[in-house]
């Protein structure tokens, strides 16, 4: 029977089982490494983005400029509304301000009257974030002229527009209040030579009317109004005409006669009304005043006699005869 060599059998080693090191240093490298892969991704993305908001930034945004004055005092020229300021700090901090409605504070208040120059970093006052702080204004500088606030009455001018129909025409318009108050900085308050309302249209009117709180229209916004609201009454009527009566009988208010005895007279109203009016119906009464002068009238039927204007009295001279 033949034996085998010792020196040729194959000699099957049995594996050594892994120490723990080496089970967990399996576990983070090799188990599920496109797990821990995109783990790591995410946290090094989020890292930069932490990183990036806490670092600091500049922005440039416009702010709007509120000034406070002197009680006293008024600011009659027109300084920019609004200018761009610079603004540094993380980027958090930055979005928590709302920057269409930034307000930036001048106070002005220990000024006296006269051109004055305002250094914006000196003055300014804006709520911001405790982060963020102000690098610069551009402008950093803006020209002031302060001017005493003044009180006084400007009068009313009522404003139409359009044409009454036709036939017809505007009599009078009037408001029924004559003045109203307005308060600003002296030399715009003294170049206001009457106070405007809003337009008021009269086209194609026929007939009389009146509007209650029409505002007052001033185009200097310097100037603030303290009566802002007026009523006006608004005249319409038949288009006028003018007549002309020769030989108007003239006599003393006592009846007494006078001299010269006949006058001519120029009347004006409502076209289909003076043209109506008889000769006869037209006289002419004098009286005499306070301070012993004679003055002469027309007399007119009553019905009529608030509707008609009188324009002339040729002679207009009279004396009583005694």
């Amino acid at each position: 029977m033949p034996f085998q060599d010792v020196d040729e059998a194959t000699v099957v080693e049995t594996p050594r089982p892994p120490t723990a090191i080496e089970r967990w240093v399996r576990r983070i490298f090799v188990e599920d490494w496109s797990l821990k892969l995109l783990a790591l991704a995410i946290t090094l993305v989020l890292w930069f983005a932490v990183a990036g908001q806490n670092k600091p930034v500049t922005i440039r945004t416009g702010v709007q400029l509120n000034f406070i004055r002197p009680a006293t005092l008024d600011i009659s020229n027109d300084p920019p509304k609004t200018v761009d300021v610079l603004l540094t700090g993380s980027r958090n901090d930055l979005d928590q301000i709302s920057t269409p409605n930034l307000v930036a504070t001048v106070d002005v208040s220990d000024q006296r009257p006269g051109e004055r120059v305002v250094r914006l970093r000196d003055r300014v006052q804006i709520e911001l974030p405790e982060g963020v702080k102000i690098e610069s204004f551009q402008p950093s500088i803006i020209p002031i002229r302060l001017e005493p606030r003044v009180e006084r009455s400007a009068e009313v001018e009522v404003k139409t527009e359009g044409a009454p129909a036709d036939g017809y025409e505007l009599y009078d318009v009037r408001s029924a209040q004559n003045t109203v108050r307005v308060i600003g900085p002296q030399s715009r308050v003294d170049a206001l030579k009457k106070a405007p309302t809003e337009t008021i249209s009269i086209a194609g009117k026929k007939e009389s009317f009146t509007l209650r709180q029409v505002a007052i229209d001033i185009p200097d916004q310097k100037l603030d109004l303290l009566d802002a609201l007026v009523d006006v009454e608004v005249t319409i009527g038949e288009k006028r005409a003018e007549k002309t009566f020769v030989g108007v009988p003239a006599l003393s208010a006592s009846g007494a006669a006078v001299w010269p005895a006949n006058a001519e007279v120029t009347l004006s109203g409502p076209a289909s009304m003076i043209s109506q009016l008889r000769p006869e119906e037209v006289r002419i009464v004098v009286d005499m005043s306070a301070n012993g002068t004679n003055v002469a009238r027309v007399d007119l039927p009553i019905t009529i006699k608030d509707r008609i204007k009188l324009l002339s009295i040729k002679p207009s001279q009279f004396s009583i005869v005694r």
